[in-house]
């Protein structure tokens, strides 16, 4: 009989915590997350530019650099899940 408490157990969850199933599978999510969210970026900014609102642009500029560096470091932590294995 398995016990609930091995010591070999790693969690079985999606996340770059808990225990994700690959690299690829990581690089898909980091990929996937970059895409949705300049999409809503970019539509924002069309509606913003329509409208004239050039601080919203400006800042939904700022909202898209903090995407880019969230990939960046969701890729770091998934060519670290490599090098871990």
């Amino acid at each position: 009989m398995t016990s609930a408490f091995n010591e070999d157990h790693r969690p079985e969850g999606f996340g770059f915590r808990t225990g994700m199933r690959s690299e690829a599978v990581a690089i898909g999510f980091a990929v996937f997350v970059l895409v949705l969210g300049s999409l809503f970026v970019v539509l924002g900014m069309v509606l913003a530019v329509g409208e004239g609102l050039w601080g919203w642009v400006l800042a939904l500029a700022v909202f898209e650099l903090a995407f880019v560096a969230g990939f960046a470091a969701m890729m770091h932590m998934a060519r670290q899940r490599r090098r871990l294995r």
